[in-house]
């Protein structure tokens, strides 16, 4: 099930563009549009929920989470990274996962990706990091 009005949804059904990095028959995780940091994505469940609690499995969304953040701390030279649910500007469930780099959270200049050129090489790169852990 789908919402024709949710940018999520439209993202899972190919109508709205996105720098997608993982994909399997039950989630999607592409970069953020507006990023906190370097490597900034949303993982979603291609089944609209409105909020993150109400996913039949609920941790199994989280397991995908932990693997991709396995996968993309070391390629990306991130130090940590902050996961969340909040779910205020898009009324479709979801985690950030938002590497930080040495600075708390603070976003600093060195970690923001800036242009079409820089998103796609962050995209790839993240892409082949997660195909690797995630399908070994």
């Amino acid at each position: 099930m789908t919402s024709p009005t949710c940018v999520f949804c439209n993202i899972v059904n190919g109508s709205a563009e996105a720098r997608v990095v993982y994909e399997d028959p039950h989630s999607l995780a592409f970069l953020d549009r507006n990023p906190q940091s370097r490597g900034h994505l949303q993982l979603i469940p291609k089944t609209h929920y409105r909020w993150i609690y109400e996913l039949p499995d609920m941790g199994g969304l989280f397991t995908t989470a932990q693997r991709i953040i396995r996968a993309i701390i070391p390629v990306l030279g991130a130090d940590h990274v902050i996961v969340g649910s909040f779910g205020r500007e898009i009324m479709h469930a979801h985690i950030w996962i938002v590497p930080q780099y040495g600075q708390g959270n603070r976003i600093t200049e060195g970690t923001r990706v800036r242009g079409r050129g820089a998103r796609d090489d962050v995209a790839t790169l993240l892409r082949t990091a997660i195909k690797k852990e995630v399908f070994g």
